[in-house]
């Protein structure tokens, strides 16, 4: 049985009534066992309201410091884990285990294991170093005391003819770099990096074969502007059926399920139009659950 990982903050409502509905039929509905959590500086403004929400129902989530990283990134160039400034690599050790601090804390405030993986990075833009990458996942890989997985997540690589959006490092790179370590593919970001809508099963192919694919996310893209943003843009594209312009079809979702063979956890994170009552934004998760599933 699948271990279905939802990113619903990307389809959460505005609302904190409309929130705990959604919650309520995520859980209900079986469309996800788990969330993909998002981490900035914390894992949630109401963090009581928010353990309320998780116990009882979503156990072993993932979370994930991209939108954490990004926007150090673009505040300060040098900051990440694969940098090959030591004060920025430094700086970006110490704040994945002030996020891993904060995941035991949510575990504690729960009573259970409500987050079981978190994905790391190879940031910075452009100047990432796989040496350095190496250093920090050392270092972290060493300390006790916790018990949430460290798990890289692939992001686009740089590339200069390709204007990329994170333009982290390349997933052979970040293979040599972590020989120990899982990895998890996101759809979009892996057909974002060569604006190629079959890199994302090249990856999982890849990861597979080796041995090393733990997550599986379906988060869509698209070659053409849409009422979301640009083209080739981060932008957690629905399904192909739900969104036109993107380009993660049925076909595509299917392809790079049968690839990955038996992943710890697979599942979805996929934008809703802001306007949409939740019914709608439960129907565009489920329009990929269904086929995860």
């Amino acid at each position: 049985m699948k271990h279905l990982v939802v990113g619903a903050y990307a389809a959460l409502p505005a609302e904190r009534d409309e929130q705990e509905h959604f919650y309520d039929e995520l859980a209900a509905r079986g469309l996800a066992a788990a969330l993909e959590i998002p981490f900035v500086d914390v894992l949630h403004a109401d963090l009581n309201w928010f353990a309320a929400q998780l116990r009882g129902r979503f156990t072993r989530s993932v979370v994930t410091a991209i939108p954490g990283t990004m926007q150090r990134v673009w505040r300060d160039p040098a900051f990440g884990l694969a940098s090959p400034d030591e004060e920025g690599r430094t700086r970006a050790v110490a704040w994945i285990t002030d996020i891993r601090h904060a995941a035991e804390d949510l575990n504690d405030r729960t009573g259970e294991q409500s987050v079981a993986w978190l994905h790391i990075h190879s940031a910075p833009s452009v100047t990432a170093d796989r040496t350095a990458f190496a250093r920090s996942l050392a270092e972290l890989t060493t300390a006790e005391g916790f018990t949430t997985e460290l798990v890289v997540e692939h992001c686009d690589a740089h590339d200069p003819a390709v204007e990329g959006e994170k333009r982290f490092l390349p997933l052979e790179a970040e293979l040599e770099a972590s020989p120990d370590l899982g990895f998890a593919v996101n759809w979009g970001r892996s057909a974002l990096e060569a604006h190629d809508p079959e890199r994302p099963r090249r990856h999982v192919e890849l990861l597979a074969a080796a041995g090393r694919l733990r997550g599986l996310m379906f988060s869509g893209a698209g070659a053409t502007d849409n009422r979301w943003g640009k083209a080739w843009a981060d932008l957690h594209l629905p399904l192909s059926t739900d969104e036109p312009s993107s380009l993660m079809t049925p076909q595509r979702v299917t392809e790079c399920l049968a690839a990955a063979g038996s992943p710890a956890y697979v599942g979805a994170k996929l934008q809703a139009p802001a306007d949409a009552d939740v019914e709608t934004r439960l129907r565009v998760i489920a329009s990929v659950i269904d086929l995860v599933r």
